[in-house]
């Protein structure tokens, strides 16, 4: 196929799958129509060099198919964050919508910040103020039942500034890169602090990720027997954090291989950005830049001590201003 044609099917493939479709990864291999939402620049000449590297049986830094792993983080990496995480817009939009069951809410000055829609108490809220809006949100509910409020959610929740679903906020360069690396016998995953089954609502249908490859954070569950059936139940509190130096532990616990490939965009994502780098195989580390007011945001407070260790290790840090051709997926 020509250059151009192969462009076309691999936007039309990350349509599809944007759309939720099933595609399955085209077989390709780099070359100057990869990556055709990425601005010429060094962190797309990175990628393609190195997915060339890696992917080249007869080259000094080939690495078995087996031991290419990617793993991305979610917000602000793969999806908009700003001016707050979907999860917790999915939080306070069921808190307020169960509002009506519980009067004494009220009484929680977390909670009624939420009624409120106080969005400088929310932004000014303690990790421990903001635990009661977990439990309170999705706590205390069966798996299906969580599952359909999430993707109720998903298919009706709209950002406050671009007017769109969240779910169409997802960042394009990133999409193709994913499809890049499942043609390149990768095998991709999300590794995230958000929870693991709100994000799985969507990663098929929106990244092309299987559901069984996120890894985030989880709620204590337990078994429960509902109308003759056993189904699972969700309880308050945390069983595991996937968050900081969790991460790297939680890919080893699932995945059992150290990723050589690896993108994030905060300072959170440091831990599972040097596991990815300190590895013995040939690595990739990508760090996403917000910068670009007039298409996202421009924000980087969380991400000081990333963008040093970028420096130092000559990581390829990623400017969304520079880089990234177009932002949104169309």
């Amino acid at each position: 196929m020509s250059g151009p044609l192969i462009t076309r099917v691999a936007m039309l493939a990350i349509v599809l799958v944007v759309a939720g479709c099933g595609v399955p990864a085209l077989e390709t291999v780099p070359n100057a129509d990869s990556l055709p939402s990425w601005n010429n620049g060094a962190p797309r000449t990175a990628i393609l060099d190195f997915v060339a590297r890696v992917t080249d049986a007869n080259g000094v830094d080939f690495v078995a198919p087996e031991e290419r792993i990617a793993v991305f983080d979610n917000d602000g990496t793969l999806i908009i964050e700003q001016p707050s995480v979907v999860q917790f817009e999915f939080l306070y939009a069921r808190i307020r919508q169960l509002a009506g069951e519980h009067p004494e809410w009220r009484e929680s000055p977390a909670l009624r910040a939420v009624m409120d829609n106080d969005r400088q108490a929310l932004a000014d809220m303690t990790f421990r103020e903001r635990g009661e809006l977990v439990t309170k949100g999705q706590a205390n509910v069966y798996q299906p039942d969580f599952a359909r409020a999430v993707q109720d959610f998903l298919a009706t929740g709209r950002h406050s500034r671009f007017g769109a679903r969240y779910v169409d906020l997802v960042y394009q360069p990133m999409l193709e890169l994913i499809r890049l690396l499942q043609a390149s016998d990768f095998r991709v995953f999300v590794v995230s602090g958000g929870g693991i089954d709100f994000i799985r609502e969507f990663s098929e249908p929106v990244y092309g990720i299987a559901r069984e490859n996120v890894i985030g954070s989880s709620m204590k569950t337990g078994l429960k027997e509902r109308d003759g059936r056993l189904e699972v139940y969700r309880k308050p509190g945390w069983d595991s954090l996937n968050a900081g130096p969790f991460k790297p532990l939680n890919i080893q616990l699932h995945i059992g291989r150290r990723p050589i490939l690896a993108v994030g965009n905060s300072d959170g994502d440091l831990d599972m950005l040097r596991f990815a780098h300190d590895g013995t195989l040939p690595s990739l580390v990508l760090l996403l830049k917000h910068d670009d007011a007039e298409r996202e945001y421009v924000y980087a407070e969380e991400a000081q001590r990333a963008l040093d260790m970028a420096a130092r290790k000559r990581w390829s840090v990623v400017s969304m201003r520079d880089d990234f051709a177009t932002v949104f997926a169309p």
